[in-house]
């Protein structure tokens, strides 16, 4: 048992320094997503001029209120959702909207004295007071013309805009879970799939079963080799983003990396898979693009889901790499734990076991 133990701790760091001394492949595991994740927290670090995303809560049914929901949604600056309190409460502290609009009941109803005095009632993140307030000034605009439109009596509606604390959440704490998913993804297909089948076509596995070194502990180095770098990666990536472009970690780094862990074994099993029914290069490079390729765009990794068609949506909920970025975005962006996200680790375990079992199926030694 010993002598088993230390022949896998001297293999797995034989694999760590083959795997480091391979440019192309630390390069395109390592370097390309801190690269993207520089990119885009540069391109995404300041407050921008793009239209200002509000979240309309309409309680009033009388005239008046409609006319005032239409006018908002008039205003090009504004990109207006229809939404119910607590749904727009959410997406506000979920940083997804820059105003919360509440038109109250009382907005447009009339009394014996004619038409009543309403409040329009806004909140906005007080860790992003720039477009929140702005889009108040706008907001206090439209009241004010639109209470002399309806009425020559003095001042009969209000507007009221309040800062609420939220926690802040901006692109890049959305874009980071995504991209730590993807290197993830990329690590364990690609870094396995042709460094085996460099294996093969050298004749080096078929030599490997020649040795007194059991074949099993070799490929265990492997795969924990793509282990560790993979939690290092992890940290590296988190380390850029909170340090670098303020990036909000509100759950907890454990979770994280326990995440990231069962997402590793699901795609190390995926890219034993391509490893060992490809016979070269030619034949995994076309596989390991079909299964990659459509994740990347239609997982959630890069952009919501939410704009897709119904059923394009049921269909990516069971992508890998969809478990994987929902479960990290949700770890880190709510803050929940572990169990909240178990229909995330459960999709992810289930494919490892399906991709697990094709590749002890089609394995090849050369």
């Amino acid at each position: 048992m010993k002598r088993n133990l230390q022949a896998l701790k001297s293999l797995t760091a034989a694999s760590i320094k083959m795997y480091f001394r391979n440019v192309s492949a630390v390069f395109f595991t390592m370097v390309i997503p801190i690269l993207l994740v520089v990119i885009f927290g540069v391109l995404n670090s300041g407050d921008g001029s793009g239209s200002i995303h509000i979240a309309v809560t309409n309680k009033s049914n009388t005239e008046v209120a409609k006319s005032f929901d239409t006018t908002l949604k008039s205003i090009k600056t504004f990109k207006v959702d229809t939404l119910s309190e607590s749904e727009a409460r959410d997406k506000l502290g979920k940083g997804k909207i820059d105003l919360q609009v509440i038109i109250p009941a009382d907005f447009g109803a009339t009394g014996a004295a004619g038409l009543q005095p309403g409040t329009v009632q806004a909140y906005y993140n007080q860790g992003k007071p720039q477009t929140g307030q702005t889009a108040g000034l706008i907001i206090n605009q439209v009241v004010s013309q639109f209470n002399a439109k309806v009425t020559n009596a003095p001042q009969i509606y209000a507007f009221k805009s309040t800062a609420v604390k939220t926690n802040n959440l901006g692109y890049i704490d959305y874009l980071l879970p995504g991209i730590i998913a993807l290197t993830i993804m990329q690590l364990g297909i690609f870094s396995v799939a042709f460094a085996f089948i460099s294996f093969k076509t050298s004749g080096a596995l078929r030599r490997l079963q020649a040795t007194p070194l059991h074949p099993i502990n070799f490929l265990i180095a492997q795969g924990a080799t793509r282990v560790l770098i993979g939690m290092g990666q992890v940290i590296i990536l988190l380390g850029i983003g909170i340090y670098g472009f303020n990036m909000h970690l509100i759950g907890s780094l454990f979770n994280m990396l326990i995440m990231a862990f069962i997402g590793t074994l699901t795609f190390l099993a995926f890219g034993f898979a391509i490893a060992g029914w490809a016979k070269d290069e030619n034949q995994a490079a076309p596989v390991a693009n079909l299964i990659t390729f459509p994740m990347l765009f239609l997982s959630g990794a890069f952009f919501p889901r939410d704009a897709f068609p119904t059923y394009l949506q049921k269909i990516t909920d069971y992508m890998p790499l969809t478990f994987l970025s929902d479960g990290l975005r949700r770890i880190a962006n709510e803050g929940v734990g572990l169990w909240a996200v178990s229909g995330d680790i459960l999709g992810l375990l289930i494919w490892a076991l399906i991709s697990g079992v094709i590749a002890i199926r089609v394995f090849k030694w050369e």
